[in-house]
């Protein structure tokens, strides 16, 4: 008699339905609310004053998708829990953006990323920068559409093309009618969907085992239990290094040179609350991988004598989780929807603040420079405002058009997920590393980089997925099956596969039979492709910069002081040195870092030519390649050129910030101290 198969109950329908809608409706609300408060960055920052505990499960759940939900635990019964150690790169990494990357961005208060590009080198390098981002976004936004789609045509039958529009479609909304506001805050409410999810099949599927103690048990006779792979060999896909030192630099991806996480570091009110916001960030990132790991261990106990994609239960690895889900508490209504919804909420999560990012780099990085070039003048604060609604529309559109690309990439979801971010986002990581750490870096040295690292990196990953070199896989079993799912006994012994077996099977490489002609960097762990960029890029930067004439006298301002942060107490001329050329400060009066300074309250006028809703100073009112500086009632600006102000002009140009204190002091001599504060920040 075959098995019963469990579908989803209309409870569960009606816990999706009811999740999805007022993430919906949250959106909506925030949009009414903060209607009279309509400005561009209102929709891109937040209104620039989140709080830093929901802005940190947000960063998280940027990154935290459906992918890490789905795929991580096929990793572990695939490869065992080698994959854990990644946890220790989350230490590393997102602190290293939090206190080298991120504090320039933040004391720029650049609404883009990029924009520090081109006050660092020129506008050819910030445009270059801002498509590489664009390019790594719109690849990992259609493979994380995917995933919860499959997820929900494997529990209820529907097409995985309505998955992809429903997911697709909710999002779109929700970040359209509400901006940032509404995708922090629905972040912080999907990461608690998401942990109650995980916390409630880790339950159930641990009493159907008899305990953690019988998992870890199953988990250590069939071999999953791995923490002494320690080989330096490149080629082997998961060990000790990979997770490490391969991860630091994937997760350095995510956090130091994304829009995404960037734009909500920038959106909390002081630099010390956005810098807490990072370690929250950091432990939960554990916290949600333990948990993980914890379901992929679970899974195995469950399937370990009876593997679905043997049996053809699931076509795809991503099926299993849920498979595993519909079996352990299929039979308690309205649960199964709880944890499809789970699967959404990282989907959601991460394509809204994609969709976010996406609208404001397109707004910031070329549509107003375009603008401007042509009309001589900047885009009404009005029309940047319906343009982010517009932008973040079209995105999120495309985004689900992209979706559907991702029903080709086979069974490799989470391999080439993290390949995005190595060969795409590594290359771009470099190049903002170049500029923040090496001051003599020019913009031939930093385009060179960035081209020569996207170039080779991006040959590199599209050969390992296109050769498919098959990394074994532990061994699966059927022998614990019923006869009449296999058919009969002497079927159920062909069905024990060892591992070599097993990848021959599923994932057939196009060279060789066992991969032997397979070019010996296409078997590189996808995890190294991080560290071969940033290798690759500072290289090549340096190189080229030394032969095209090194860039002297870069603002300190735009640069992470290895002197003054990491060798505070060592003698001045030490320090000195560490410099490697950089000039010297160019504006005594620059607020310190330390967080302690908060951003500045607008009053009822507070508008400015530029659509931010604030006045920008000299120290940093960056935009468009131009400096614009208040010169009357506080609602007239003037624009002078960015590279009077800023390193990367080696000319013997004025120093437009001497300009700009000469006629400051002037003009708060004839003012009284209160009406000065009034109308300039």
């Amino acid at each position: 008699m075959a098995e019963e198969v469990i579908t989803f109950h209309w409870a569960d329908y009606l816990v999706l339905g009811v999740f999805l809608v007022f993430s919906a409706l949250l959106g909506a609300v925030i949009g009414f609310r903060d209607r009279k408060k309509a400005t561009s960055k209102e929709f891109l920052m937040g209104g620039g004053d989140m709080h830093w505990i929901p802005v940190a499960l947000s960063m998280q759940a940027s990154f935290l998708s459906a992918i890490f939900i789905l795929s991580t635990p096929v990793e572990i019964y695939n490869y065992g829990t080698i994959y854990s150690y990644l946890g220790i790169s989350y230490f590393t990494a997102i602190p290293i953006a939090g206190y080298m990357y991120l504090p320039t961005f933040y004391r720029l208060r650049l609404i883009s990323a990029y924009e520090y590009l081109e006050i660092r080198f020129n506008r050819t390098v910030r445009l270059a920068g801002a498509i590489t981002f664009c390019i790594m976004v719109l690849l990992y936004m259609s493979v994380v559409l995917y995933t919860p789609a499959i997820a929900l045509a494997q529990v209820t039958g529907l097409p995985v093309s309505f998955s992809i529009v429903l997911c697709g479609v909710v999002c779109t909304i929700y970040t359209v009618l509400g901006g940032m506001k509404a995708t922090i805050w629905n972040d912080f409410i999907q990461m608690i969907v998401i942990l109650v999810g995980l916390l409630v099949i880790i339950c159930l599927g641990a009493e159907e085992q008899n305990g953690m103690n019988s998992v870890w048990k199953e988990n250590e006779e069939g071999g999953r239990i791995i923490f002494d792979e320690f080989s330096p060999d490149p080629t082997i896909r998961t060990t000790f290094w990979t997770q490490t030192i391969g991860g630091t630099f994937v997760s350095l991806t995510m956090y130091a040179s994304s829009q995404t996480i960037i734009q909500k570091f920038l959106s909390v009110k002081t630099l010390k609350k956005a810098q807490l916001s990072i370690w929250l960030a950091t432990v939960t990132s554990v916290l949600f991988l333990i948990l993980v790991v914890i379901v992929g261990l679970i899974m195995y106990a469950h399937f370990a004598d009876c593997d679905p994609l043997l049996t053809g239960k699931v076509e795809k690895t991503d099926q299993m989780v849920p498979l595993l889900v519909m079996e352990v508490m299929g039979h308690l209504h309205g649960l199964p929807g709880l944890f499809i919804a789970t699967a959404f909420s990282a989907a959601l999560s991460s394509v809204s603040g994609s969709v976010n990012a996406l609208a404001a780099v397109t707004l910031i990085d070329f549509i107003r420079p375009i603008y401007f070039h042509y009309k001589k003048h900047h885009i009404s604060e009005k029309s940047s405002a319906i343009l982010s609604r517009v932008l973040a529309l079209i995105f999120g559109l495309i985004t689900t058009l992209m979706g559907f690309v991702a029903q080709f990439l086979g069974d490799l979801v989470l391999q080439i997920a993290l390949s995005i971010f190595g060969f795409v986002g590594g290359p771009l990581t470099a190049l903002l590393s170049l500029g923040l750490f090496f001051p003599f870096v020019n913009s031939w040295g930093a385009l060179a980089g960035l081209i020569s690292s996207l170039g080779i990196c991006s040959w590199i990953a599209i050969g390992a997925i296109i050769a498919k070199y098959p990394h074994p896989i532990l061994d699966r079993s059927v022998e614990g099956c019923p006869v009449d799912v296999v058919g009969n006994e002497s079927t159920v012994t062909s069905y024990f596969f060892n591992s070599t077996a097993m990848m021959e099977s599923t994932i057939m490489p196009i060279a060789g039979d066992d991969g032997t002609d397979v070019l010996w960097i296409y078997k590189v762990s996808h995890m190294y492709y991080g560290l071969i960029a940033m290798v690759i890029a500072v290289v090549v930067g340096i190189v080229v910069s030394l032969i095209t004439g090194v860039a002297k006298d870069t603002d300190p301002k735009l640069l992470f002081s290895w002197g003054d942060n990491c060798c505070c107490y060592c003698p001045r001329s030490v320090r000195d040195c560490l410099k490697c050329g950089a000039g010297e400060p160019r504006d005594e009066e620059d607020e310190s870092l330390d967080g302690s300074v908060e951003k500045k309250e607008m009053d009822a006028s507070g508008l400015d030519n530029n659509g931010f809703g604030e006045f920008v100073t000299e120290k940093h009112g960056i935009e468009d390649g131009h400096h614009y500086e208040e010169v009357d009632t506080g609602q007239t600006f003037r624009p002078t050129n960015v590279y009077d102000e800023v390193a990367g002009s080696n000319n013997n140009k004025t120093d437009a910030s001497d300009n700009v204190a000469e006629k400051r002091s002037s003009r708060k001599s004839s003012l009284s101290s209160d009406e000065y504060d009034k109308t300039h920040f």
